[in-house]
């Protein structure tokens, strides 16, 4: 997807999202979800507020992620589901206009150089992923497009050696080859309790994995069932040392 495209899709999902909380109710139970949609709301709106606030005074990956997003929602100061959804609107629409024309430009992110479009592509998985809560609370149609997923994806996987659990890393060491269906190849070398990602095939891997990129987005979320995509095809794995996808889908977490 291309950046000028990838624009207009935040801001349209950021819309859809905007309405879906509109019509939610404040105590309603969101399955798989420990937020509230005035949670959800305030959590959605503090991410574009902090990703322009990064691009002014760079900061560190926090030690706990989630830490973080629970003073930040606290700091949004709102509970009104109108009000998010209009605040939420008014902020994507801010951080489009800030991120600029220019997909491949340098954008801070936590401790890396991301670029605009990325770190656009970011957001959006947030977008989709809240927005699949509420619709699946309010039992309303939500489909997230493959190419769509492979966006967010572009812009996640490159971040993702910050969300590596240590202990597993250990125990996962070596090189995954990472096929996103219709997407891109990408490596990701496990060692010494860290990770890292980059775009592009390895020489060689001891694990191959082929993934359906809504599939893997779901999964990597904990919206879908690994084993259920794992049984139907949507991702697949082999190669020298296939018991290393045991390790690799306990990889990443949230901090």
């Amino acid at each position: 997807m291309r950046w000028e495209d990838l624009k207009g899709v935040l801001v349209d999902r950021s819309r859809a999202v905007g309405d879906l909380l509109r019509v939610s109710s404040a105590g309603q139970e969101v399955p798989g979800s420990d937020w509230s949609p005035p949670e959800i709301g305030a959590h959605l709106v503090s991410l574009p507020r902090r990703y322009m606030r990064m691009m002014d005074r760079p900061e560190p990956f926090p030690e706990s992620l989630s830490a973080v997003n629970e003073a930040e929602m606290r700091a949004v100061g709102c509970s009104d589901l109108d009000q998010l959804a209009d605040m939420l609107v008014s902020d994507v629409d801010d951080l489009v206009t800030r991120l600029g024309d220019d997909g491949s430009r340098p954008v801070p992110f936590f401790g890396m150089k991301h670029t605009a479009e990325a770190v656009g592509a970011v957001m959006l998985g947030e977008l989709l992923l809240h927005g699949l809560d509420l619709a699946r609370a309010l039992r309303r149609p939500w489909v997230i497009g493959r190419d769509e997923a492979i966006a967010v994806l572009g812009g996640l996987l490159p971040a993702v050696g910050y969300s590596v659990d240590p202990e597993v890393a250990w125990r996962a060491a070596g090189t995954y080859h990472l096929r996103i269906r219709h997407g891109h190849d990408w490596t990701i070398e496990v060692r010494d309790g860290a990770a890292t990602v980059q775009k592009g095939h390895p020489e060689r891997a001891d694990l191959h994995i082929s993934a359906d990129p809504l599939a893997f987005l779901l999964v990597g979320y904990g919206r879908a069932s690994r084993w259920r995509s794992l049984l139907t095809g949507r991702m697949l794995g082999w190669g020298r040392h296939p018991l290393l996808v045991a390790h690799f889908s306990k990889l990443f977490r949230e901090t």
